[in-house]
Order: structure tokens, then sequence, then C-alpha cells
């Protein structure tokens, strides 16, 4: 899966501190500190946050369209119901982060710490997940729609009526899943994992 990167112009106007304003174009925030900051209903476009601050901060119902998220710390920062669209995660830091019933589309996280992710109820259109640990995230009820997951570490996260029918799941860690069974149908895993996950019926394979 292909996905159309952020569309960002090359005249960003650079700011190091968030301005008390409800909408954002074509910005660049540099190591700027926005921890604990209220951004409720905030619209960023066209944007890149680099190095920046943000854990903590309320972003609840925002709206990210064509943003750069590169090397920032977003730990616990609460994301519940916020729209992203075309937007990329570059080596971020997302531990603990709440992303409840957030819509995701054209979507990139690479390279994450992502535990604790929380991606319940979230609507999925376009999403990829490369070489970022997500353990113990909570994927919970999740609309799975063309949603990639390679090279990642899912130890003990949570698949609960998420259907994993069609993801190839090959390449990823899946020790200690918590899981409903029926959502594992037609995911695709190597002999090993299956071995692994045939424990949760409780089979012994000798």
């Amino acid at each position: 899966m292909k996905l159309d990167p952020p569309r960002i112009p090359d005249d960003l106007t650079e700011h190091f501190e968030l301005p008390d304003e409800d909408e954002f174009e074509n910005c660049l925030f540099d190591e700027a500190y926005m921890a604990h900051e209220r951004m409720r209903a905030r619209e960023f476009r066209s944007c890149v946050f680099r190095r920046c601050t943000l854990t903590d901060a309320d972003l609840t119902r925002a709206g990210f369209v064509d943003v750069v998220f590169d090397h920032c710390d977003l730990s616990r920062a609460n994301f519940e119901t916020a729209v992203f669209q075309r937007v990329r995660f570059e080596t971020c830091r997302l531990s603990g982060t709440d992303m409840i019933k957030a819509i995701l589309r054209g979507v990139t996280f690479d390279g994450c710490k992502a535990d604790y992710l929380n991606l319940s109820e979230v609507k999925t259109d376009r999403v990829q997940f490369t070489s970022c640990s997500l353990t113990e995230a909570a994927i919970e009820s999740m609309i799975v729609k063309q949603v990639e997951f390679s090279e990642c570490d899912l130890t003990r996260a949570t698949l609960f009526r998420t259907p994993m029918k069609g993801l190839d799941m090959r390449t990823c860690t899946l020790d200690g899943l918590l899981v409903n069974l029926p959502d594992l149908r037609g995911m695709i895993v190597t002999p090993l994992q299956a071995t692994e996950l045939s424990r949760l019926l409780g089979l012994v394979v000798k």
C-alpha cells in the first residue's frame, strides 16, 4: 500500500511557541514546548512539528490535514475524536497517547514508541505502522480499512472486537496478546506465531 505524503509547501512560517489562534496553515513549529496546552478543536493544515513537546496536551476534536510530526514527544496527549488526513508520525513518542474515536486517513506511523497507545473505536482508512513499539496498546472496536503492520511489537496488546482478517502480521511480535478469538480469523501469521496463538485455545502443540 502506497500512501500520499503530506502536502507541505517550501515556505513555512516558523514558530517557537503556539500563537493564540484557532487555525494554522503553512507553519513550522520547531522545538516548541506545548506540554499541557489546551488546543481543543484547533485546525492545522500543511504544518510541520519538529522536535516539539506536546506531553499531556489536550487536542480533543483537533483537525490535522497534511501534517508531519517529526521526533516529537506526544506522550499522554489527548487526541480523542481528532481527525488526521495525510499525516506522518516520524520517530515520535506516543506512550499513553489517547486517540479514542479518532479518524485516521492516509496516516503513517514510522519508528514510533507507542506503548499503551489507545486506538479504541478509531476509524482507519489507509494506515501504516512500520517499526513501531505498540506494547500493551489498546486496539478495541477499531474499524479496520486498509491497515498495515510491519515489524511492529504488539506484545501484550489488547485486540478486542477488531476483525483482523487479511492483515499480514508475519513480521510482527505478537507475544502475550489479549484477544477476542473470533477476531483472529483470517489473520496472516507464520507457523511459529500460529503455534503461540494456539495457546489461546488451550491447545498443547508437541
